[in-house]
């Protein structure tokens, strides 16, 4: 008798959640659909949690937002553990490269706590600007390492900073 009690229970349970599942993937697919690369805002929204319970296009460009910002402290801590790392080394040009790349990265986290705002008065063409020009913290830190002719140790963490940007300016702008 318990058996069938916990069967029917788990039964039940499954029949609602996995319905609303698919419906949030399908509205994370459906907002998806206008951005130039289209699974990577699919799974760049989806690796946030709250993005499942997002039910507005506005609450899924905020938790972009957040994400894009993750990426720019990510970013600049990333830097820093390379300094580390590569401290023995005493290579002043990837030493160079880092420090200018840090510099990008804390900047654009600050531009994007500004976007934030803008983003919280509604003020989205303001908020998309600062979204761009934070994205060019990516540019500049590859800019960095080949005019200092280092190895480039921060090119994957570039990439994901600069597409978190692209699909955030994109679904906010």
């Amino acid at each position: 008798m318990a058996l069938l009690a916990s069967s029917t229970l788990i039964a039940i349970t499954l029949l609602v959640v996995i319905p609303s599942t698919l419906a949030d993937a399908k509205f994370i697919s459906e907002v998806c659909d206008g951005i130039s690369d289209r699974p990577d805002c699919v799974e760049v929204l989806s690796s946030d949690p709250r993005s499942v319970n997002a039910t507005t296009r506005e609450e899924l460009q905020s938790i972009s937002l957040d994400i894009c910002t993750a990426a720019a402290r990510e970013g600049e801590k990333t830097c820093e553990e390379e300094k580390a790392k590569h401290e023995h080394e005493r290579d002043e040009k990837l030493g160079l490269a880092l420090n200018m790349c840090s510099s990008e990265y804390n900047q654009a986290g600050h531009t994007l706590e500004n976007a934030r705002t803008d983003f919280g008065n509604h003020a989205y063409n303001e908020a998309a600007r600062k979204i761009g020009e934070a994205s060019l913290a990516a540019d500049n830190c590859e800019k960095a390492f080949y005019n200092q002719g280092a190895n480039n140790v921060m090119k994957q963490m570039n990439k994901k900073m600069y597409d978190r940007c692209d699909i955030c300016w994109q679904l906010i702008f």
